[in-house]
């Protein structure tokens, strides 16, 4: 088949406009707001805190072990 790819296709049917899937945002705040006893702005704090956590664990692992 000449020019397009059909798993090419594909990807663009399976992603969606948002930047982040809304039903997993959606599920991960309120399970955080559960956790952290209802309070958003807490909820919010420790999302951040867990989004930086990654990236920066990432790195920290690179620089100790490569």
């Amino acid at each position: 088949m000449g020019g397009l790819d059909m798993p090419f296709l594909f990807t663009i049917l399976s992603h969606h406009s948002e930047p982040g899937d809304p039903e997993l945002m959606s599920w991960l705040i309120d399970t955080v707001k559960h956790l952290v006893g209802g309070d958003s702005t807490l909820a919010l704090l420790v999302i951040f805190i867990l989004i930086l956590t990654v990236p920066l664990g990432i790195v920290a692992a690179y620089k100790l072990f490569f």
